[in-house]
């Protein structure tokens, strides 16, 4: 490698005119050496290095040049020394002989050459890859935390904000209140009306401003990861929903499910939302729900399967992000934050969530539960 590097050094720093005559001038000096002492000093190294100089710092058509050179200087001077051969077509054999082996050389060298320049292309070429994925590398961590500290900041502030209107708009709803109250005997019909609408407005911001502190607290505030029974969650999410849950008819049902590390009430929570929905969108029917796990690539793939309105495919995707909703209020009362605030739930605990189904023809909702 050295050796290398240094020829490289040497070739940026001489022109080729100059060592090809450097190199003419040693092989003619090297064939005056060969007639004044009549030994056979060609037959060692002396003859290849003008070659193997200028077979490696220039290309294989000097080489090949340099080959014939110093042939035919070996030739002359083994010719003017007179040796004594048995048959004179030796000396030209012996010729021959040694260009072969120069031109062999020669080739082997330039290979090597043209390898190593290759390689150090090659190298150059991963080099630079190398530090442009250490950049991206980088740029993207950098990215990632401004993204994670601007989500954060952003739920610090709807969390902050939503709880700070609670007060205002409750204090709205008792003034209207009280107001039906003091002049009850004296509003007529329109303004009882107006008081209605305004009341509806309220309870529906309410509910708005609730399922957003929902939202917000997925990310804000969160408990430690423990060992919970999802037997017990089901059980606690159908409970809270006992009053949707008989005004509908429902029937909720679960096979045994598994033990995993999570936030108990995020938990409660996602199921909530999931058998709530399940027995929400339900039209002219019993609705019926059923919630099942079974363990898959080493998570825990947990569905929830019901018999109601379905969704179209398009959709399936959609319905997962916040305020996106597919039916008026007046159809099917919410927010259209429930969804997300589950997939918000599915993901701090590294899983994932998903829908397979048709209009029509109900839905199961899939959500995973990693090992921890």
């Amino acid at each position: 490698m050295f050796l290398m590097d240094f020829t490289e050094y040497l070739k940026k720093q001489y022109s080729k005119p100059l060592v090809i005559i450097s190199a003419y001038i040693l092989v003619f000096l090297i064939g005056c050496v060969d007639y004044l002492t009549g030994e056979e000093l060609s037959i060692s190294i002396f003859y290849l290095l003008p070659i193997i100089f200028i077979a490696w710092f220039l290309n294989i058509r000097a080489g090949i040049f340099m080959s014939v050179a110093s042939t035919a200087v070996w030739h002359i001077t083994a010719l003017m020394v007179s040796h004594n051969y048995s048959n004179t077509l030796i000396s030209y054999w012996n010729s021959a002989i040694q260009f072969g082996f120069f031109l062999t050389i020669v080739i082997i060298l330039s290979a090597l050459k043209m390898e190593y320049i290759k390689r150090e292309g090659l190298i150059a070429e991963l080099k630079d890859a190398l530090a442009e994925l250490k950049r991206s590398k980088e740029e993207l961590t950098q990215k990632t935390q401004e993204l994670a500290d601007s989500n954060e900041e952003l739920e610090r502030f709807a969390y902050v904000a939503a709880h700070d209107l609670k007060g205002p708009l409750t204090a709205v709803e008792g003034q209207v209140n009280r107001l039906r109250r003091r002049h009850k005997d004296k509003l007529d019909p329109d303004a009882e009306k107006i008081i209605g609408y305004a009341l509806d407005g309220i309870n529906s911001m309410k509910a708005l401003i609730n399922d957003l502190l929902s939202y917000a607290r997925v990310g804000t505030k969160n408990e430690d990861f423990k060992a919970v029974n999802c037997n017990d969650i089901v059980s606690r999410a159908i409970s809270n929903l006992q009053t949707d849950i008989a005004g509908k008819g429902a029937l909720v049902t679960h096979d045994d499910l598994p033990d995993v590390l999570a936030d108990n009430i995020q938990m409660t929570q996602l199921l909530q939302n999931l058998i709530g929905n399940a027995v929400k969108f339900c039209d002219d029917k019993t609705p019926r729900v059923h919630v099942s796990a079974k363990q898959k690539d080493g998570e825990w793939v947990f569905s929830v399967s019901d018999n109601g309105i379905g969704i179209d495919s398009k959709d399936a995707e959609r319905i997962f992000n916040i305020f996106q909703r597919l039916h008026s209020n007046t159809e099917y009362p919410g927010t259209g934050i429930g969804l997300a605030i589950c997939k918000k739930i599915a993901e701090r605990h590294g899983g994932r969530i998903w829908v397979k189904s048709e209009p029509g023809k109900g839905s199961t909702f899939f959500f995973t539960i990693p090992p921890r």
